[in-house]
């Protein structure tokens, strides 16, 4: 197992004190020792992750001194990475820990070991590639938390408002544009499908009671699953308070994870028959299992998303064409 060097932390001129502890899961933990009661603990799993546009914009927020932060570094593996997220940590003007990992061990864990030492009743989860839309990110999840009659889940949705795709990205955006970047509005006409655990407030019974399933690996479904399993007991509320996703991803990545998750949507439409069913990506994929020459249409579609001189009205039906095609051959 890997050791930490503490010499990836601050040194002992730091005007800030801090201590370092060690679980015997092999994690390192940084404290920058600051106390005070708070309401939210922000809760952010990060792989390879700078987190600088997130960590330091939430330091600004006029609330930020009475809420907490932990950042569970899965595994990352890189020095000068941990420095930096150190530094944040040291900075920010509230309660802060870093949690680093030996070794990876995916986002399920993640989120369900920041659970586990978070000290406030409300979680804020979000993920290390966002940055919150407006200064009043944090005091709107407050607010909400000063309305609620007691457990439930609140989701403040995402945008691209703050990110400029180049031609790379530009097929993800018009993907996220399309299917992900919603008013509260549309998500509140299916609560539980549309909780994107990027930016959540959630408080801490419901994490406890219907945990992150670890049996979804890798990327994809894993937040849709986790948001209909609390659907079914809590209550699901969409607000406007959105945060941008910065980290579009580049074509080949995005075909790779949409390729490489069909197992995942598999176990999703194996728990949540009646859920999925209605999904028009369901439906095109148990069609493309009788589909003949499927690996012909398979490859063509993979070849007109990956065309950046095609217009993106062509090449986003071809992705979507080739996900259900890959996710066809995982259903039973």
């Amino acid at each position: 197992m890997k050791k930490m060097p503490d010499s990836a932390y601050p040194s002992e001129s730091e005007p800030l004190t801090y201590s370092i502890d060690r679980t015997e899961a092999g994690e390192a933990i940084l404290s920058n020792q600051v106390t005070c009661d708070t309401a939210i603990t922000i809760c952010v799993p990060c792989y390879r992750d700078h987190a600088a546009p997130l960590l330091s914009g939430l330091s600004r927020l006029a609330e930020a001194p009475q809420t907490g932060l932990l950042l569970f570094d899965d595994g990352s593996g890189d020095e000068t990475l941990t420095k930096q997220l150190a530094g944040h940590i040291m900075k920010y003007p509230g309660p802060a820990r870093l949690i680093t990992a030996p070794q990876n061990a995916g986002r399920a864990h993640a989120r369900n070991r920041l659970v586990a030492m978070a000290e406030s009743d409300w979680i804020l989860l979000v993920d290390a590639d966002m940055r919150p839309d407006t200064d009043l990110f944090l005091s709107r999840y407050v607010k909400s938390i000063e309305q609620a009659d007691g457990p439930a889940l609140i989701a403040g949705g995402f945008t691209l408002r703050q990110v400029t795709p180049t031609k790379k990205t530009r097929l993800h955006a018009a993907q996220s544009a399309l299917s992900e970047c919603l008013s509260a509005e549309a998500r509140c006409e299916e609560p539980g499908r549309y909780v994107f655990t990027s930016n959540i407030l959630v408080h801490k019974q419901i994490l406890e009671t219907v945990r992150f399933d670890d049996g979804f690996s890798g990327w994809g479904w894993e937040d849709v699953d986790w948001g209909l399993r609390v659907a079914e007991t809590y209550p699901v509320r969409h607000i406007e308070n959105t945060a941008t996703h910065l980290g579009l991803d580049d074509t080949e990545t995005l075909l790779a994870k949409f390729g490489g998750s069909g197992a995942n949507f598999a176990r999703l439409a194996e728990r949540h028959p009646d859920a999925v069913r209605q999904m028009q990506l369901w439906k095109i994929a148990r069609l493309s299992q009788r589909l003949p020459f499927k690996a012909t249409w398979t490859g063509l579609c993979r070849s007109v998303a990956k065309t950046e001189w095609l217009p993106i009205s062509l090449r986003l039906p071809a992705l979507k064409l080739y996900r259900a095609f890959r996710y066809g051959e995982h259903l039973a």
